[in-house]
Order: structure tokens, then sequence, then C-alpha cells
């Protein structure tokens, strides 16, 4: 694993729009951990709301560990060149997760402001940004995949 893959690793893990997405999925209010007493959501008045900060460091940790694991099981006796396990982890980075990177650090900005962030402004403004940094994502490891595995 070279050095840029290995720096690639923390915005890979920590501000992936697509771990985001699934956090916000995930324990937003009719979801799955709600009825539970984790907090994941700060609720700051009105419809305002500001994201648990470690819950979500933790999540991340753990979808992207997931992730690599599918990948590595499902990925590793499909390819037909000489790939190593740490070639699988990550794909060499480009402007699309740099694109896709920037997307989430503004949304998550957004979420850890003093006065949170509307869910309206969530769903209109940010949430098309985060859609369009999540395909670009995909492409980006489906061309990877094309490229180098398969």
């Amino acid at each position: 694993m070279d050095t840029i893959q290995l720096i690639n690793l923390l915005p890979y893990t920590f501000l992936n729009p697509l771990i985001l997405m699934a956090y916000i999925f995930i324990c937003s209010e009719n979801a799955l951990l709600q009825g539970s007493k984790i907090q994941t959501f700060y609720d700051i008045g009105g419809n305002s709301q500001r994201i648990n900060l470690g819950l979500y460091l933790g999540f991340c940790v753990l979808a992207s560990g997931l992730f690599i694991s599918f990948k590595l099981v499902t990925l590793l006796p499909l390819a037909t060149t000489d790939v190593t396990a740490l070639d699988l982890i990550l794909v060499e980075p480009g402007w699309s997760e740099f694109i896709a990177y920037i997307a989430t650090l503004f949304t998550l900005c957004g979420f850890l402001a003093k006065d949170g962030i509307e869910s309206n402004v969530a769903g209109f403004i940010f949430f098309p940004f985060l859609m369009l940094g999540a395909v670009l994502l995909v492409i980006n490891h489906v061309s990877w995949l094309w490229a180098k595995v398969i």
C-alpha cells in the first residue's frame, strides 16, 4: 500500500458520503435506533438538529470496516489479476473522491454548527451534493473494479 492510499484511508472512513447518508438513514427520527435511548442527534429546538460526533465517528469506523471486509470477501476470489488484499481496501484517490469528501465535510460542518441544521435545509441544500458525491464515489469504485480486478 503506497502513502497516498494510506493517507486516503482517513477521509475514506470519516468523510464518506455513503456512510453519512447511512448514519442519517439509520439514526433519523423514525429509524431503527430511535426507539433505543441512544441520542444520535441533539434536538436544538424547532426543526434543527446537531449530530452526535462521538457516535458518528464510531459508526464511521464500524461501517468502513464492514465495507472493507465485504470487499475482501467478495472481490479477492473474483480477481483475475494479481491483486493483494491491501490493493482491494482502497482505490487510488482522484477528483471524484475530493468532491465527495468536500460535500460531506460541508454537511458535517452544518450538522456540527452551534445552531445545528434544519431538516429542510439538509434535505434541499445538502442532500443533492451528498448524492452527487456518492454517485461519483460509486462510479470511481466500479471503474476501478473493472480496470484492476475483473
